[in-house]
């Protein structure tokens, strides 16, 4: 991707900052400045073309003056990222290599709608499609209703699969996203074309709808490695095994067992899954990638008991693991909203705030950085159920009681279950905002049911 300069010319963002230091954040700013400047190109005409190298330098250093002191990222800058995964997606997402990635490139237009594919990952557990939509009339209450894929030359699956969409708008005129799939099956295809379906609204007042189908190609990335377990825990008459960890470049897939004595009524708790490292840092779970947990009754020693089994998706591993822990939670399910408090501060008063969650932790806000309807949100999280069920401690409401969920940035573990966090937080109203915080009990931890593996028995 990247930005043009003239149609024939085109600035990889790998080369623009080969020789100079930026941060991050420096070079998102020079990459809006770049786009404010796309408008005047007809002004470097071809016979110009050798100025480019010295108008390129003076742009980034004007743009690194200019902005210096506007750090919160501006709207139209976003589409230069060089991959929406990177900007949107998870770890794994973020982290892909280039031979991990499938560049598709299809676009499709229909009444003032454009919509074009922009890149594929797939690795057997979860396939992943970036995709921008532009639209002439500004776009206004954009959602999506219908979101699907189907493979029209492979067979049934059998197994559960589970979908979820990730969008926000970058501009009046735009919004960027990707929508991901994962299966829970007994084997994927290595290579097969998928048709795309998307349907979605830029203005629910209006009713613009859209829809689109794309047939898109998808590869498997080669490096997945299966190891096979028969680790057990048990308590009680409960029972966890560990049956199988999956790694790939962009998922790390944990296949578990849950037996316990079966009761004849209505379940009123559910299992929570984490996934820990030797240091008590949290390996982040792929949100909405779970497909839950199935299961039957089956008789052992003339007693009946409830097997249930779930395959969970986690970021990948990086190389400072030397060990995973696996802690089972229950949770019952009538406890929200008796046990929580919802709790509130204004934004503007936020900064160097200790917010109080209860038995989960603390929260304090280290920085905030506003500009239009945008901010970043720099915050210290200390809890010994962080990001319990892959949730961020904050979000943000505005005076219409809207939620707006932040997009994590980065994440630092600092030892002693303590994180420093950055999240951004886009398309904000201008009217009153507040940071919006819970206090609540802490989960049930069933230490008992606790299973441990070391990076050389996966390895």
């Amino acid at each position: 991707m990247g930005g043009y300069l003239n149609d024939d010319k085109k600035v990889q963002s790998s080369r623009l900052f080969e020789e100079v230091a930026f941060n991050q954040e420096d070079q998102l700013q020079v990459y809006a400045k770049l786009k404010e400047r796309r408008d005047c190109r007809s002004v470097i005409g071809k016979k110009k073309r050798v100025l480019m190298p010295a108008v390129i330098l003076l742009m980034m250093v004007s743009a690194v003056i200019y902005m210096s002191s506007n750090p919160v990222l501006a709207l139209a800058k976003l589409p230069f990222f060089e991959s929406i995964f990177q900007f949107l997606g998870d770890g794994g997402l973020k982290g892909a290599a280039t031979e991990d990635k499938q560049d598709i490139q299809q676009q499709q237009r229909e009444g003032g709608i454009t919509m074009e594919i922009k890149e594929a990952v797939y690795d057997g557990m979860r396939l992943s499609i970036s995709y921008s939509i532009k639209s002439e009339d500004p776009i206004k209450n954009f959602s999506s209703h219908d979101i699907n894929l189907h493979f029209p030359n492979v067979g049934r699956l059998i197994g559960g699969r589970n979908s979820s969409n990730q969008f926000t708008q970058v501009s009046e005129h735009e919004v960027i996203g990707y929508s991901m799939f994962t299966y829970a099956v007994s084997k994927m295809p290595d290579e097969f074309k998928a048709d795309f379906l998307y349907k979605g609204t830029i203005n629910n007042r209006q009713e613009q709808n859209f829809k689109f189908i794309f047939k898109v190609p998808i590869k498997m990335t080669p490096e997945i490695k299966k190891v096979a377990f028969t680790k057990k825990a048990s308590y009680e008459g409960e029972e966890l095994t560990l049956k199988q960890i999956t790694l790939s470049p962009i998922s790390t897939a944990i296949k578990l067992q849950h037996k316990k004595p079966y009761q004849n009524k209505l379940e009123d708790e559910g299992v929570t899954i984490r996934l820990l490292d030797q240091k008590n840092r949290v390996i982040k779970e792929v949100s909405n990638s779970s497909s839950g947990w199935a299961g039957t009754q089956v008789k052992q020693d003339n007693r009946w008991y409830s097997l249930k089994e779930a395959t969970l998706l986690f970021e990948p591993l990086d190389k400072e693991i030397e060990e995973l822990k696996i802690q089972l939670f229950k949770n019952k399910r009538n406890e929200y909203p008796v046990n929580t408090q919802e709790k509130l501060v204004e934004l503007f008063e936020a900064k160097n705030q200790m917010l109080n969650l209860g038995e989960r932790g603390t929260v304090k806000i280290i920085d905030i950085k506003q500009e239009e309807n945008s901010a970043v949100i720099k915050y210290e999280y200390k809890s010994s159920f962080a990001f319990f069920e892959s949730f961020s401690p904050i979000v943000l409401t505005s005076t219409d009681n809207f939620l707006h969920h932040g997009i994590e940035l980065n994440r630092e573990y600092l030892g002693n279950e303590a994180y420093i966090v950055e999240e951004l937080f886009l398309d904000l109203p201008n009217d009153k905002l507040a940071v919006r915080y819970l206090q609540e009990k802490a989960p049930e931890l069933i230490e008992e049911l606790g299973i441990k593996v070391s990076i050389d028995e996966i390895k």
